[in-house]
């Protein structure tokens, strides 16, 4: 979907300013989302009223404010990796935890393993600019009978559509944090929409 097509779809709820498909910088593929600017609040409200959950170019697409400001999301994640993790703890029993998600965060992963005897903390690895989910994280329990317990029990359980992937984690020195949880709940008053393919 190219921008100039995006702009014919979306000027049906009102003034399109602007459109960018964002593309990766390696393969030059769309990464699947954009970022469409209309004149007004009002005409992005109605944009996400229209456009949200239908289908665009033979996709679902979902249409929202954006979470983080086009091009602010170091600014606005760096704070966030630095006091979201302020609360993991590490441990040398370490389970790595694949297959995530794109919207489990450090909380919704550790609630995940809530039963499981031993349980120390949970983390979500998230990219240090953009704030977005690698799909994988960290759970770490008190004993290695407790990881082997875990393992055993949870690998393969579906956590929001998607079977968990667990592995003993490889232990390494401890770092400094380069993770963050999502930026979730802000409002923007803005009317900048961000719009998404879903696969």
């Amino acid at each position: 979907m190219t921008s100039s097509q995006l702009t014919e779809i979306f000027v049906e709820a009102g003034t399109v300013v602007s459109v960018e498909v964002m593309y990766d910088r390696v393969t030059d593929r769309s990464r699947g989302f954009a970022f469409v600017t209309m004149g007004s609040v009002d005409d992005a409200k109605e944009a996400i009223r229209m456009f949200d959950g239908s289908q665009v170019g033979g996709r679902i697409v979902r249409v929202n404010f954006p979470e983080v400001p086009k091009g602010g999301e170091r600014l606005v994640m760096g704070p966030k990796i630095r006091n979201n993790n302020r609360d993991f703890v590490d441990s040398s029993h370490k389970i790595y935890a694949g297959n995530l998600g794109w919207r489990v965060s450090s909380q919704d992963l550790k609630d995940v393993f809530a039963e499981q005897p031993g349980l120390v903390s949970a983390k979500v690895i998230y990219e240090r600019d953009s704030g977005r989910s690698r799909g994988f994280g960290f759970v770490t329990f008190e004993t290695a009978q407790d990881v082997e317990a875990a393992l055993k029990t949870m690998n393969g359980v579906e956590v929001q559509g998607r079977e968990l992937r667990l592995n003993l984690a490889a232990v390494k020195a401890p770092s400094s944090p380069s993770v963050t949880e999502e930026n979730e709940g802000s409002s923007v008053d803005t009317s900048e929409l961000v719009s998404s393919a879903s696969t």
